[in-house]
């Protein structure tokens, strides 16, 4: 008996000292974790990066402003200003109109002012970029927690209410995540991922059968799909920047929804079918820096020279749609992606006007490969090759400027800068 009495007071004090937990040493591992995970030092160190178009040409360089990249006029500041405030009576109209839609089948019971602010970004947006080739639907997902956005067919933008609700009042925002979700639907993503998941889906069928060959490529073809999958999202993050900047938004509040959504990352994006999100940040950085200044105007010259596009509720009653005008353009005169030829001729322009000559002339070269009358681009690539040569005092480089200032001439022989350049050799 007094060993059993022994034997359990032994056991309470051991229960005793068990639970005798030290609180605050717990607390001290977990902020250990939270100098890592912390949402506000996560979200808030992105918005330090700078997308914003800043001028980083050097001192001196030559740039005699012939390289162009769209067909439009500067629009007068007064002139585009008297047009805005014109282009305000019809968008009064509309929002009137809009508030008289409600209905018990109004499924996503989104506010007038909900649906107008979406309204109003999306149809700058279009107008800007001269999208307006179709009609344009825009969702307001209902009752959804995740903050997300998705292109849904080749003319639905889908914002669910959270990614809305967090974005609200940043109009840059919105007009990134429209942007973004139209982006994939001008580069085809759709269409070539539902492509790409088909042939794996069927890959995947008959490896389940026991067939090894079939397995071997269904392996292969997932890491194709998951890769091809970040690539699209990287595509669209930057066809959406331009969307938005062509239209006037900011690109610096634009990436706050990237910068958001950082805190909700895995660690590793292996199995993902979207990248980690400070890799879109770092993606959307590096090729900001070769964004075109001229992409303002052009968007405030569509702008100047278009209407106000009619919004109606869908017929779906989940969705409004902004309509296109009745008068086409000429097929010609639409939004496209950069051609090949337009993005190299950017890409080694701005690579010059950056100071980044060894680039500047390797985007070049991939131009010439596929266009060799672009006397401009000759130019400034005989411009790059010169400052090269004045840095290394290679020869192949000054051989390089003579050749191209040659071919620039020949291609266009009354430009005085050409002959200029000739000469200077």
């Amino acid at each position: 008996m007094k060993k059993l009495l022994i034997l359990s007071v032994a056991l309470t004090l051991g229960f005793s000292c068990v639970e005798a937990k030290d609180y605050v040493k717990t607390q001290v591992r977990e902020m250990k974790h939270a100098q890592k995970y912390a949402t506000t030092k996560n979200v808030v160190k992105n918005r330090t990066q700078d997308f914003d178009i800043v001028s980083v040409t050097p001192a001196n360089i030559k740039d005699p402003h012939i390289m162009k990249f769209g067909d439009y006029k500067t629009i007068p500041a007064a002139d585009y200003n008297a047009k805005l405030k014109q282009d305000e009576v019809k968008y009064k109209e509309y929002e009137k109109q809009m508030s008289k839609k409600h209905s018990k089948y109004y499924t996503t019971q989104a506010d007038t002012e909900d649906f107008y602010t979406l309204y109003r970004v999306a149809e700058k947006l279009i107008r800007a970029n001269k999208l307006d080739y179709m009609n344009w639907r825009i969702c307001i997902k209902k009752n959804v927690d995740e903050v997300n956005a998705y292109n849904d067919g080749s003319n639905l933008v889908v914002l669910t209410t959270s990614m809305y609700d967090t974005f609200k009042n940043n109009d840059d925002a919105l007009a990134f995540v429209i942007g973004h979700e139209m982006g994939h639907s001008l580069l085809g993503h759709y269409k070539r991922r539902n492509q790409l998941y088909a042939r794996m889906k069927r890959e995947q069928a008959l490896a389940q059968t026991g067939n090894a060959a079939a397995a071997v490529v269904y392996a292969g073809m997932k890491r194709k799909f998951l890769i091809d999958s970040k690539n699209m999202e990287y595509a669209a993050d930057v066809e959406g920047a331009k969307l938005a900047l062509h239209a006037g938004y900011n690109l610096n509040s634009g990436s706050d929804v990237l910068s958001f959504l950082t805190q909700f990352d895995l660690d590793s994006d292996f199995r993902s079918d979207h990248p980690r999100t400070d890799k879109r940040l770092d993606s959307l950085k590096e090729n900001s820096r070769l964004f075109l200044n001229e992409w303002k105007d052009m968007g405030k010259y569509n702008i100047y020279n278009s209407e106000v596009m009619p919004v109606a509720l869908s017929s779906d009653r989940k969705s409004m749609v902004i309509s296109a005008p009745k008068s086409k353009y000429n097929p010609n005169q639409y939004y496209a992606p950069e051609t090949m030829n337009e993005l190299y001729a950017r890409l080694g322009y701005m690579y010059y006007k950056n100071g980044e000559f060894v680039k500047s002339l390797e985007y070049f070269g991939e131009l010439f490969k596929i266009d060799n009358t672009n006397a401009p681009a000759y130019l400034y690539a005989s411009y790059s090759a010169e400052y090269l040569y004045k840095s290394t005092n290679n020869a192949k480089y000054l051989t390089l400027a003579k050749d191209y200032a040659a071919k620039a001439l020949s291609l266009d022989s009354k430009n005085k800068y050409m002959k200029e350049q000739v000469d200077a050799l």
